[in-house]
């Protein structure tokens, strides 16, 4: 019995090594293994960043980034950007500039993408309350119609520093660093129109009655109307009459009256209701007339019959009002100047309608000859201001 236990014993002895060396066996395959699944995986790895990634991870990279990137930017997507336009006295239906300025504004909703509201002034005295109402709501950029809201505009810019603002027909000076002011060379819109008079004209002498001598705009229409007559007849008589006031068509009206008796079949009138006053009675007279700033056969013809009326010169407000949401929408908006000009689409000269028959045939197509002139530089109204 005890040798028997002796030779297990002895037996167990000469086991020991080959167990020891069958676990070392049994780590050395396992660790390859465990190298193999590694190496496997960095191929796996690498292949997945090449290939598109699944549409949720996809949606979720984006909108992250697009957060980052809104976070860093502060921008806004136009659909969060708000723009509010003030009238003038009137309505967005009027025929007036704030008619333009309105469609201005639907354009840039339809092709902007951007919210918009406005508010239709009834008394010069609701500027500042009506400009409040969207400012008190941070909108993105306010829009005041019209000179006569310098002040308003001027007083809020002031209160609301980080509000941008925008008017139309006026500008400050020193420029405010959040107002942009759109104004327009006058003088291109009415070389065109002068240039139509000279081209009707039978005696060779036309008229030109404007408002406040003072006010620049009023020059630049009446010198621009005369320097587009003179490119098409260089022997033209151009009479200019300034008078000292924008609300007196009766004054206007007179002016008219006495150019007609001197012989001027074309009449030109640059001076809100005074220069309506004037070209209203020239028509009343069987003269041809020119009417400024928007269609007047919208305005002053009211919609026809105006066969006297043979075009405006027009100030693109609604191309204005478009261009400055668009500055905001790509966050280029900066305060100081807009200028209309006959490149960029700020002046234009407005339809024949009912006086369409009277023109030369040609007409239309020597008037965009010369607007085309005026945009690329080779035709000049030579109109400065001291």
């Amino acid at each position: 019995m005890n040798k028997r236990m002796i030779a297990f014993m002895m037996l167990l002895v000469l086991m020991i090594p080959v167990l020891a060396a069958c676990g070392t066996e049994t780590a050395a395959t396992t660790a390859p293994a465990a190298t193999a699944t590694t190496a496997a995986a960095a191929p796996t790895a690498t292949a997945a960043a090449e290939v598109t990634a699944s549409p949720a991870t996809e949606a979720t990279a984006v909108a992250t980034a697009a957060a980052t990137a809104e976070a860093t930017t502060g921008a806004s997507t136009p659909s969060d950007i708000k723009i509010g336009l003030v009238t003038d006295v009137g309505k967005v239906d009027d025929g007036t500039f704030n008619q333009f300025a309105f469609e201005g504004l639907k354009r840039a909703e339809t092709e902007l993408g951007v919210k918009i509201d406005y508010i239709e002034t009834i008394d010069p005295k609701d500027y500042e309350k009506n400009i409040e109402q969207f400012a008190s709501q941070g909108y993105d950029l306010i829009i005041g119609v019209g000179f006569l809201m310098g002040d308003a505009i001027k007083a809020a810019a002031s209160k609301y520093p980080d509000l941008k603002f925008a008017i139309v027909d006026f500008a400050y000076e020193p420029a405010l660093p959040n107002v942009k002011g759109l104004v327009f060379s006058e003088d291109e819109s009415a070389f065109i129109a002068g240039a139509l008079a000279a081209m009707v004209s039978k005696s060779g002498k036309i008229g030109a009655v404007g408002g406040k001598e003072q006010v620049p705009a009023v020059k630049k229409f009446v010198l621009g109307y005369e320097a587009g007559a003179k490119y098409v007849n260089a022997d033209i008589q151009v009479s200019k009459v300034y008078i000292d006031s924008f609300t007196d068509p009766t004054a206007g009206g007179e002016a008219a009256k006495t150019q007609i008796a001197e012989g001027a079949d074309v009449i030109f009138g640059a001076g809100g209701q005074t220069g309506s006053g004037a070209i209203k009675t020239a028509a009343d007279n069987n003269v041809f007339v020119i009417g400024v700033d928007q269609d007047e056969y919208n305005t002053t013809f009211k919609k026809g019959p105006a066969p006297m009326l043979i075009t405006s010169a027009m100030k693109r407000v609604d191309n204005a009002v478009f261009d400055v949401v668009k500055e905001v929408v790509d966050g280029t908006f900066a305060g100081g100047l807009y200028l209309g000009n006959a490149a960029n689409g700020g002046i234009d000269y407005a339809p024949f309608h009912d006086a369409e028959s009277a023109l030369p045939a040609d007409a239309k197509a020597k008037l965009d000859e010369i607007k085309k002139g005026l945009a690329d530089g080779t035709i000049t109204t030579g109109v400065t201001l001291n």
